[in-house]
């Protein structure tokens, strides 16, 4: 960050926590990220998996020295509710696209009268499904490019498949213009692919009218500061305890300073693959991962706090 980016006599900060907003329709995730930096004079925010620039919903923004913590968010379920049109579909699959096909309403209702049957049975089934192939049009890259701009350069490069859960999956609202659903999955699933994948079936264009992300993990988008309050300086910085749900390891306080110095301390137990070393105070002050087999006491520091 430039000094010349911050509002006069603001301070960069360098707290250590999380940001949880709501990011709006029609901005970029990394365009949040830099507008929360500016904002709040801050020296280092991240962001633990983005969204697209045509979905809303929450958005989980490390700051400071937990920007360690971001993949810790990226495998965890996400949860969503979106909007789907009919007859109308793009080649991204929401309103970002380049139209693909437009049909007339007329053409669209005779296929509802004639198809909604159909149309359920398959979204009855879509929770089922393991794998998705990756979009197109998508962040993704390929040696160093965005796939978008591959795609879109006419360049042909092999399909990106991934294995990917569908834990819920409730459609409803039926009309001949659309449906509503909610959907949680696994992290990494886009939800515009799966409507295309559903479009694909059933044999008529669809495409996301909206997409909203209200959970990530058990985070909740009712937690999460508007876009407003950011912009008026009032986002909550949330301290770490209160947002990762990592295990924890409380350690005497005579060893905290040995941690600091990144000596590895004896441990009677480790609770999981991932956990963190607290103080008796509640203190975060190391990230550490197992090594070794289950039951192994054996751990290397994957980053060590000794200034929060």
């Amino acid at each position: 960050m430039n000094p010349s980016d911050l509002r006069e006599n603001q301070q960069i900060r360098t707290e250590f926590g999380f940001l949880l907003l709501d990011k709006p329709i029609g901005m970029t995730s990394s365009d949040l990220v830099l507008k929360a930096k500016k904002t709040l004079g801050l020296k280092k925010v991240g962001h633990t998996g983005t969204l697209d620039k045509a979905a809303s919903g929450l958005m989980v923004l490390p700051v400071g020295t937990s920007t360690s913590f971001s993949q810790v968010f990226l495998g965890k379920d996400k949860e969503y509710e979106a909007d789907v049109q009919f007859g109308f579909s793009t080649d991204s699959g929401d309103r970002e696209g380049l139209v693909v096909e437009d049909w007339e309403t007329s053409k669209i209702q005779k296929w509802y009268q004639e198809s909604k049957s159909k149309l359920e049975e398959i979204l009855s089934k879509v929770s089922s499904w393991e794998e998705q192939i990756a979009p197109e049009v998508s962040a993704l890259k390929v040696q160093g490019q965005r796939r978008a701009k591959l795609f879109r350069e006419g360049i042909s490069v092999p399909p990106s498949i991934r294995k990917i859960k569908i834990f819920e999956f409730e459609a409803g609202e039926f009309c001949p213009e659309g449906f509503k659903l909610r959907t949680r999955v696994s992290g990494g699933t886009y939800i515009r692919k799966l409507v295309m994948d559903i479009a694909e079936e059933v044999g008529i264009p669809m495409c996301l009218k909206s997409l909203n992300r209200t959970k990530v993990g058990k985070l909740k988008l009712e937690q999460a500061d508007t876009y407003e309050a950011l912009l008026l300086g009032k986002a909550i910085i949330h301290p770490p305890e209160e947002i990762l749900d990592i295990p924890s390891v409380e350690i005497p306080s005579t060893e905290v300073k040995d941690v600091f110095h990144g000596k590895k301390i004896k441990l009677d137990w480790i609770p999981a693959q991932e956990f963190l070393l607290t103080s008796p105070e509640g203190e975060i002050l190391a990230y550490c991962r197992r090594e070794g087999l289950p039951g192994s006491l054996s751990y290397k520091y994957l980053k060590v706090f000794s200034k929060i």
